[in-house]
């Protein structure tokens, strides 16, 4: 019994240490305001692309063309929503995603829809810490924490760019029933 103990405990450290050596990128869940509901995703999309403003970054126009790029590829795709940086984006709709790159470590991602670029400060060396908020006007509906390694110009960072998307935004069609498994079974 004491040897079971002893190699359950062994093995733990060793998979603690190894995740802490993995030198990989990291998303928080995402944070649901009380005014969000699954509706907002589908009527964002509606006709139009959602605008994507990087509100501090060392490049905005280069991060918010990248984060419209990860999107594009490795976001929701039930959704069918095209994503364009808001410098390029000539809608005036109520609904974009607020981004901001290497904040401070106690940045709030629940007042990103908030704030201007004024308002935050980016940190060199990079930190790493990437906030993202998906908003209507100036209300945060979700937004999101994450720790991104990879560089702007990989593939990898497209991918995390994609999942921080589809934690913002609701991965399945809110109406399809959620027991809808099988396709025979849905009416």
């Amino acid at each position: 019994m004491f040897l079971k103990r002893r190699l359950f405990l062994i093995t733990i450290l060793s998979l603690g240490t190894l995740a802490c050596l993995v030198n990989g990128d990291l998303i928080r869940p995402a944070y649901y305001s009380l005014a969000y509901s699954k509706g907002h995703a589908m009527l964002a999309a509606n006709g139009q692309s959602i605008k994507i403003n990087v509100l501090i970054g060392a490049d905005k126009d280069g991060y918010a063309t990248k984060v419209s790029e990860g999107l594009n590829k490795y976001g929701p795709k039930w959704l069918n929503a095209r994503y364009a940086p808001i410098s390029k984006n000539n809608d005036q709709g109520p609904y974009q995603m607020k981004w901001a790159f290497d904040v401070t470590e106690n940045g709030n991602a629940a007042a990103l829809c908030r704030k201007q670029s004024s308002d935050l400060r980016e940190l060199v060396p990079s930190t790493g810490v990437v906030l993202a908020a998906f908003c209507l006007n100036n209300k945060t509906l979700t937004s999101a924490r994450a720790r991104v390694k990879s560089l702007p110009n990989s593939d990898e960072f497209l991918k995390t760019i994609g999942a921080i998307g589809r934690e913002l935004l609701v991965i399945h069609n809110p109406v399809r029933e959620d027991n809808c498994w099988v396709i025979g079974d849905c009416t």
